[in-house]
């Protein structure tokens, strides 16, 4: 199931990045290669295919967490939940972040087969990887872990058939796949759960789902678009493919190792909550962090939505409109965190009684820790896309080990002493440090560019002018 980044401020046009000499033509005017007229969807119609596609998998992620909680036991959900927080770093790590390089790649300098190819290589790589990890464990939970990296990996190919499909306008592609994949994985795992009581088995239905939406239904479709254009793109560099493939993955390693430490980051107070108090209390915590889960789906895809966008006026110098963006959408996180906040304080108790069960209701206090990540988070995840925009991908990196180092001493300081609501407070506050840093890394790109730092917050107050007006 699925679920949801080097240095310089300028590179010339022969590494593929864009230039001030090639901004013009490689983003204001897209290549024949890159848009086909008779198909190309309209904005709106991609938008309610993005929407829905988000929809199916926010609601079908959930289901699982809720069937694995009433159906099996909180034990269970700490088993799914630690094969994902195993096996996500490993596969983002293997993945490079390739897909985030293909949608900034605006001059087009390696064919989709060239990610395609490295991406799977590096997915058979992160699955040899998971499983020495998962042997480390017992039988059940390693085989728990192992299951879930396979289906983690397949979801891996799959995203970079999506950058692909997105590049080219087939956003509806992107969304059934998303259906497809999502809706297989919560019927297959509801019915071998229901009839063995396994987790083992169960999981087996996540690979499934998988297999069928990322791997069948991506494959069946990306093999049509743009094939001649491919063929006739790799007919020149038969003989240097290696090379090739080598110096993408240069270029996207520093994106992998962010990802890679972003997802530990974020688990890394599970590995402690698991390892202090037990299965239970993960599968309780990762019960609880659904909300914020399902809110960073949402707005992982907002912000991969506008990257495009954020990359064109980067690369058009348009640093203004590029600040006055990245505000109204961090803005715009802020009050739907806001609202979710409000929510878990009013009813907090109850919702966990009716969608979890009474076991889970009195954690009301966790959830509404949790829920103030939600704010904090989408606005990371548009700061996150604002900084791919400007293609500093080594700085990316350097954030994100500064952010291990505070995420693991949060983690040590509240986990063992306030076990559950302590894991929770050691989430929220690595992200409150990210959301700092992060913004500080915006303003200074922009500074760096000849402009000055302050666009941000004047893009903020012209927004509060024009509302009171």
């Amino acid at each position: 199931m699925t679920r949801g980044l080097t240095g310089g401020s300028r590179l010339t046009s022969g590494t593929g990045l864009v230039s001030p000499a090639t901004a013009g033509t490689a983003v204001g005017r897209p290549t024949d290669a890159e848009v086909d007229v008779e198909r190309v969807e309209p904005e709106s119609k991609a938008a309610v295919w993005r929407l829905l596609g988000l929809a199916v998998s926010a609601l079908t992620q959930g289901a699982v967490m809720v069937v694995l909680a009433r159906r099996g036991s909180a034990e269970m959900v700490g088993q799914y939940a630690l094969g994902l927080a195993v096996s996500a770093p490993v596969v983002l790590l293997a993945g490079l972040g390739l897909p985030t390089v293909l949608m900034t790649d605006v001059v087009q300098r390696f064919s989709f087969r060239e990610y395609l190819r490295l991406r799977c290589a590096a997915m058979t790589v992160a699955v040899v990887v998971i499983g020495a990890l998962a042997a480390g464990r017992g039988a059940t939970a390693g085989m728990v872990i192992m299951l879930v990296g396979i289906a983690k990996a397949l979801d891996g190919v799959g995203e970079i058939y999506f950058a692909h499909f997105q590049r080219r306008w087939r956003t509806r592609a992107i969304c059934v796949a998303m259906v497809i994949n999502n809706l297989c994985t919560l019927v297959l795992m509801t019915a071998l759960l229901v009839w063995t009581g396994n987790i083992v088995i169960t999981v087996v239905g996540s690979v499934a789902g998988s297999a069928l939406g990322s791997g069948l239904f991506c494959w069946s479709v990306g093999r049509n678009i743009d094939a001649d254009a491919s063929r006739r793109t790799e007919s020149a560099s038969v003989g240097r493919s290696l090379g090739r493939a080598g110096a993408l993955a240069v270029i996207a390693l520093p994106v992998g190792l962010a990802s890679a430490l972003n997802s530990f980051n974020f688990n890394v107070s599970r590995y402690a909550l698991e390892q202090t108090h037990g299965t239970d209390a993960l599968g309780v915590f990762a019960a609880l962090s659904y909300v914020l889960l399902a809110a960073n789906t949402v707005f992982s895809a907002v912000a991969q939505a506008v990257l495009p966008k954020m990359t064109r006026l980067y690369a058009a110098g348009s640093l203004r409109p590029l600040a006055s963006l990245t505000m109204r959408l961090v803005l715009g996180c802020a009050a739907v965190g806001g609202v979710v906040t409000g929510v878990a304080v009013l009813a907090g108790g109850n919702l966990l009684n009716v969608v979890y069960g009474p076991a889970f209701a009195p954690y009301d206090e966790t959830l509404t820790v949790l829920t103030l990540g939600v704010a904090i988070g989408g606005a990371v995840f548009i700061l996150n896309s604002a900084l791919l925009a400007t293609r500093r991908f080594g700085r990316q990196f350097v954030a994100s080990v500064v952010l291990l180092f505070l995420s693991l001493v949060a983690s040590m300081a509240l986990v063992p002493a306030r076990g559950i609501t302590g894991a929770a407070w050691a989430l929220v506050l690595i992200l409150g440090a990210e959301l700092l840093l992060k913004t500080v890394m915006l303003c200074r790109a922009i500074a760096v560019d000849g402009r000055p730092a302050r666009l941000l917050v004047e893009a903020g107050g012209r927004r509060r002018k024009a509302d009171v007006t």
